[in-house]
């Protein structure tokens, strides 16, 4: 499947709230509606400003995936009713990956 990398920074990613004044990092898009965090880091701790995020890909109707969340992103996830999975990037890891996904919008298409 042909995943669309998205930096914060680009025009594409201001358009999702990934805007560089509040984030650092990176997704991928995919088909289907499909994002995918790799990486984050906001910069204004203690803000809400990741939460305001996740909820508002979620109340936009995204399947929203993430990678190898730190202990901080799982505790956000956990309030989203996210649940962790196994997943596989080839082109970006070698082994399977953690990978946690909110099962009301996610479909299963190979790819956690």
């Amino acid at each position: 499947m042909t995943a669309q990398r998205i930096e914060t920074g680009t025009p594409e990613g201001d358009v999702l709230g990934f805007s560089e004044d509040l984030f650092s990092g990176w997704l991928e898009m995919e088909a289907g509606n499909r994002l995918i965090l790799h990486y984050i880091i906001s910069r204004h701790r203690n803000m809400g400003n990741t939460q305001a995020l996740i909820r508002q890909w979620l109340t936009d109707g995204y399947d929203v995936r993430v990678v190898m969340p730190r202990p901080v992103m799982q505790h956000i996830l956990k309030k989203f009713r996210f649940i962790p999975a196994v997943g596989w990037f080839p082109e970006q890891y070698e082994d399977s990956v953690e990978v946690w996904y909110h099962p009301g919008t996610s479909r299963t298409r190979g790819r956690a």
